[in-house]
């Protein structure tokens, strides 16, 4: 039986991710109003994330932008939910005061977040480079929101959704039978509406355009 790198594809998703930090977030502030502050501070985190993976692949589609020496053209956006999420929420399920198992599973949670970003490359939805633009930002936020929840834990009632949903996608769910909605596509419908253009930019154009300027280059006279 071979591994199907697309059982990361549901923990990475906006659609379980997001709905996952807006609801513990809010439990979490419910419950304990000297986490309200922390929480606000990481959902913003969050959002600033979430509005730069979303303009990189407007901008790519609709404008062709990107750095062609090293094949990126966005952030892996995949791999930047993977980060901001499941480090805090694997850690804020114990107690600061158990400093050796919060940091323990906010390993776990680096771990998980880095075969997301891992599955990304094995299944051909981006390239290295965006993989890693992805690893940046999104450690980023994660230190971030670990450093500003340092001081809270998850309501016990609800600490556990997170493991629980992440077992549910890894473990039980066929990748084949997910439809999630096409994010990607409403990129590149958004990107060429924007930019006026009637098709969005693909990979492949980015790509071609890339082989010609490198054979310009070498036409030049010298």
């Amino acid at each position: 039986m071979s591994w199907d790198w697309r059982i990361f594809v549901l923990p990475g998703s906006a659609w379980l991710v997001l709905p996952l930090v807006a609801v513990l977030g809010a439990v979490l502030a419910a419950r304990d109003p000297s986490a309200r502050g922390p929480v606000l501070r990481w959902w913003a985190a969050i959002a600033v994330a979430v509005l730069l993976v979303a303009a990189s692949k407007i901008a790519f589609y609709g404008w062709g932008t990107g750095v062609r020496a090293w094949d990126l053209t966005c952030f892996s956006g995949h791999t930047v939910l993977g980060l901001v999420l499941w480090p805090v929420a694997l850690a804020l399920l114990v107690s600061p005061r158990h400093r050796a198992w919060r940091v323990s599973l906010a390993a776990v949670g680096w771990i998980f977040a880095g075969l997301i970003g891992v599955s990304r490359l094995m299944t051909r939805a981006h390239p290295p480079s965006e993989v890693l633009a992805g690893v940046l930002l999104g450690a980023a936020v994660a230190a971030h929101g670990l450093h500003t929840l340092r001081r809270h834990q998850w309501p016990r009632a609800w600490g556990m959704v997170p493991v629980i949903l992440c077992l549910l996608a890894a473990l039980w769910i066929d990748p084949r039978s997910m439809r999630l909605p096409d994010s990607e596509r409403w990129f590149a419908q958004i990107g060429a509406t924007l930019a006026g253009r009637d098709k969005p930019w693909s990979r492949r154009l980015f790509k071609d355009v890339k082989a010609a300027s490198v054979q310009a280059l070498r036409n030049l006279p010298r």
